[in-house]
């Protein structure tokens, strides 16, 4: 079976995008992957060393912007995207002291949708394994109070594997 991201990605595969956000940018995996699907991708983290190793794997890349700021302020750079990636949780390899915070996602979440053009879709992957991690299983009561004439939202998980991530899916109806 695949990975909670690898199962994001098949269900990017299936279209191609004007733009893409990796709001949680890491070691540039998933930025390098929405290169390939969006004409552009805007990337971002808060840490210099996600922004270096990302810039290291993407350096032949000409549509990808690299952003060393929260993706908090995406809306600075980008007016409408068609599909988006969080991560949430801490950059492997960098130090797990640094995580995504629950109310900056969340209130990033809630901008993002905004600016999610009709048809686009939002995926959340949410790694439980950690404190911080099992503090944002919180965002599901917002993505559970989401309005169904206006979105589709749903939720990927191992049920059978304790604190494995999920994935939620919301799609601009």
């Amino acid at each position: 079976m695949e990975s909670m991201i690898e199962f994001v990605h098949q269900r990017i595969k299936k279209h191609k995008y004007q733009n893409g956000i990796d709001f949680t940018m890491g070691n540039g995996h998933d930025t390098l992957f929405l290169s390939d699907y969006c004409h552009h991708v805007y990337s971002y983290d808060i840490q210099s060393l996600a922004l270096n190793n990302t810039k290291e794997l993407v350096k032949r890349k000409k549509n990808i912007t690299l952003f060393l700021k929260s993706h908090e302020y995406f809306d600075e750079d980008v007016q409408d995207f068609e599909v988006g990636i969080f991560n949430l949780g801490y950059l492997p390899g960098g130090n797990h002291e640094c995580v995504t915070q629950y109310e900056t996602t969340l209130k990033t979440i809630e901008k993002a949708l905004e600016h999610l053009v009709k048809g686009g879709c939002l995926h959340v992957v949410v790694y439980i394994g950690h404190d911080q991690g099992k503090e944002s299983t919180n965002l599901d009561a917002y993505f559970r109070s989401l309005d169904h004439k206006l979105y589709n939202v749903a939720k990927f998980e191992m049920m059978n594997k304790n604190n494995s991530p999920y994935v939620v899916i919301i799609e601009k109806r």
